[in-house]
C-alpha cells in the first residue's frame, strides 16, 4: 500500500479567504512546479496554484485546504489535494447566520499522475461544518484530464460548475419542507449506514439507526429532510460514535467509529447520501 488516506485540514477560517501562506502550509502539493518524476511523457502539467488563480479571476476565493498523506518519498509535494472555494461576494456579505447554507465549488487534484483535475459543486452549512458534496446525477462536475488541460478548459469547467450551484440551494430549500415520519427517518438512517459500512462490519450489528437520528446540537432536532440529512451525514463522516463489539476470546469491547479521512472516499460518501436524500425528496 502506497498511501495512508489521512488529510491535514486547513483552519476553520471559513468566512475569509485563504492566502498564499495559508494554502502552502497546509497543502503545499498545490505550489508543485512540475509533475512527479516518472509520470508518462503525454501528462501536461499545470499547477494547481494557477488554477486557484484562474477561480479567483472568476470570482471564487479559496477557504479549505487539505492533501494527502503519502508514504513514498517521491510522491511528497506531489499528491493528491483538495481545495474548497466560496463565492467572493459571499465572504464580502459578512458572517452567515446559524444554519445557513451557501455554495461551494471543490478542486481535486494531483500532480503524480494518479488523478485529473476534478471540479464538483458543493454546500457548506454553518452550524456543523460539514462540506457536502453533491451528486452527479443532479449537478455538474467537470473531470479534466491531464492530456487535455488548458487555462481555457479550467475557465470553462468553473463556468458550468458555477452555474449549477444555485440549483443545490434549491435542493436544500425543497428538503427543508419535507416532513419525514419517524419510520421513515430510520429507514433513511438505515440506509445511510449501509452507504458508510459493509453488512458484516460490527458497526452495522451494534449501532442503531437511532443512534445516527441523534442531534449532535441543539438546533438539530427538526424532523425534515434537510435536518436529517446532515445529522446523519455528521455522524457517518466524522465519527466518534460509541458502540460494543464481541469478539472472539475477548468478549465485549468498547469502540468508537472513524471519521473518513480519505478525500476520495469523503466524496463518494457524500455523493451518495445526496442521492439518497434526492430519493426520499422525491417519493
Amino acid at each position: 500500500m502506497n498511501s495512508i488516506e489521512s488529510v491535514t485540514v486547513a483552519p476553520a477560517r471559513v468566512f475569509k479567504a485563504l492566502s498564499s501562506d495559508d494554502l502552502r502550509r497546509c497543502a503545499p502539493s498545490v505550489f508543485a512546479e512540475h509533475a512527479r518524476p516518472g509520470v508518462s511523457a503525454r501528462y501536461t502539467f499545470v499547477s494547481t496554484a494557477q488554477v486557484v488563480a484562474l477561480l479567483g479571476a472568476e470570482g471564487w476565493e479559496p477557504v479549505r485546504a487539505s492533501e494527502q498523506r503519502v508514504r513514498l518519498e517521491d510522491r511528497v509535494g506531489y499528491q493528491m489535494h483538495e481545495i474548497r472555494f466560496a463565492r467572493r461576494a459571499d465572504l464580502e456579505a459578512g458572517a452567515m447566520q446559524v444554519g445557513n447554507t451557501r455554495p461551494e465549488m471543490i478542486l481535486q487534484n494531483a500532480h503524480d499522475g494518479t488523478r485529473a483535475y476534478r471540479i464538483d459543486a458543493g454546500l457548506y452549512r454553518l452550524v456543523c461544518r460539514n462540506g457536502l458534496t453533491v451528486a452527479d446525477t443532479d449537478f455538474a462536475h467537470v473531470s479534466i484530464r491531464h492530456m487535455d488541460v488548458s487555462a481555457e478548459a479550467f475557465a470553462r469547467a468553473a463556468q458550468s460548475v458555477a452555474k449549477n450551484t444555485p440549483r443545490a440551494l434549491e435542493a436544500v430549500a425543497k428538503w427543508q419542507a419535507v416532513q419525514l415520519s419517524q419510520a421513515t427517518r430510520l429507514e433513511f438512517a438505515r440506509r445511510a449506514a449501509a452507504l458508510r459500512w459493509t453488512p458484516d462490519n460490527p458497526v452495522m450489528q451494534a449501532l442503531t439507526p437511532e443512534k445516527l437520528l441523534s442531534p449532535v446540537r441543539y438546533g438539530d432536532a427538526a424532523t425534515d429532510l434537510w435536518t436529517t440529512f446532515n445529522v446523519v451525514q455528521e455522524h457517518l463522516a466524522r465519527g466518534g460514535d460509541r458502540y460494543l463489539s464481541r469478539s472472539e476470546g475477548a468478549g465485549l469491547r468498547r469502540n468508537r467509529t472513524r471519521p473518513v479521512a480519505g478525500l476520495v472516499e469523503g466524496r463518494t460518501l457524500n455523493k451518495a447520501l445526496w442521492a439518497l436524500a434526492g430519493e426520499f425528496a422525491n417519493n
